[in-house]
């Protein structure tokens, strides 16, 4: 059975989802609103890098969603954290009732700003731990692969044959993916991974390795790590890891090495003018805390820094 995916955010990670989909004959439209997405209508989709390299020269790519018709399968969300409710309401006209949302975004606080919309009956979260960037408007480049997509229910009322149905598609399209009874505790797993790099990386504006190679910020990281633990904890958050020490061996043993030369996608905003999604990160490691009378220092103060870096550079 093919399926019609809506790709909304056809950034680079909607673009090698939503790309790879389309070589399989499903139908995918893709929304976006900028270059990238302007030289997709003129000259089609190309994707390289990891996954091998792959042109469709014809896609059907909507800037914004004037002119897009129809109804959907699945909506594939990949904006940033902060537009997340409003491009869901954006897409309610092209989804039935029975039309579930994926969320492939980075961050906490996605999941229910879609279920608001849609109903926790409709909401799939996804683990998302592969790298995408744009290398030029219209060239989608995979840099990095850490692990397989995971999918799964937050809430566990949708039902798993019809996540599975998407798994399958994923699968066949050459997107490593598994299906997850325990989907929120693999998203906090990345939380972790991406609270203790992609901060710092901008701040500092140097690829992962660097943070890995200064004993100081190895210690810093290691403070971001242990205060999520104490978040999650104070949460009722499960996560896959027997302690925060336990999670820094990985981290730093099996986690980090891969991914050396990636530069992070909060560099990147910046480098573009672009607000980042640290209040999603950090930002809400530090929020739950203040909630929750958790002391949460060192991502209150990497929160901080971004924010003032951002107002210097008027994102």
């Amino acid at each position: 059975m093919k399926r019609r995916y809506l790709v909304m955010g056809a950034g680079a990670l909607g673009s090698v989802f939503g790309g790879l989909l389309a070589r399989q004959g499903h139908g995918v439209a893709f929304v976006g609103l900028d270059e990238h997405l302007l030289a997709m209508q003129r000259e089609g989709l190309t994707i390289t890098g990891l996954w091998g390299d792959h042109f469709l020269p014809e896609v059907s790519a909507f800037y914004g969603t004037e002119g897009l018709t129809g109804t959907f399968d699945a909506v594939l969300l990949s904006v940033k954290s902060y537009h997340t409710a409003r491009v869901v309401r954006q897409a309610l006209p092209f989804m039935r009732e029975d039309t579930l949302v994926f969320s492939l975004q980075n961050g906490l606080g996605n999941w229910e700003a879609i279920a608001e919309a849609v109903g926790w009956s409709r909401t799939v979260g996804a683990r998302v731990i592969f790298g995408a960037e744009i290398q030029k408007p219209g060239v989608a480049r995979v840099t990095v692969y850490a692990d397989e997509v995971l999918l799964g229910s937050p809430s566990g009322e949708v039902p798993e044959g019809r996540i599975a149905a998407v798994c399958d598609d994923f699968n066949e399209a050459g997107i490593p993916t598994g299906l997850s009874a325990r989907i929120e505790s693999a998203l906090w797993g990345k939380i972790l991974y991406n609270c203790s790099l992609n901060a710092l990386g901008a701040i500092l504006n140097v690829p992962y390795g660097h943070l890995g190679e200064v004993p100081e910020l190895r210690e810093t990281m290691r403070g971001i790590i242990e205060e999520i633990f104490a978040v999650a904890r104070a949460k009722g958050v499960t996560l896959g890891y027997s302690s925060a020490a336990d999670y820094c061996r990985f981290f730093f043993d099996r986690q980090l090495p891969p991914t050396v030369t990636h530069r992070s996608s909060m560099l990147q905003d910046m480098e573009k003018g672009r607000l980042t999604e640290i209040d999603a990160l950090n930002g809400a490691i530090a929020r739950y805390g203040r909630e929750l009378s958790v002391s949460t220092p060192v991502n209150e103060t990497v929160t901080a820094i971004i924010k003032g870096m951002e107002a210097k550079r008027g994102a």
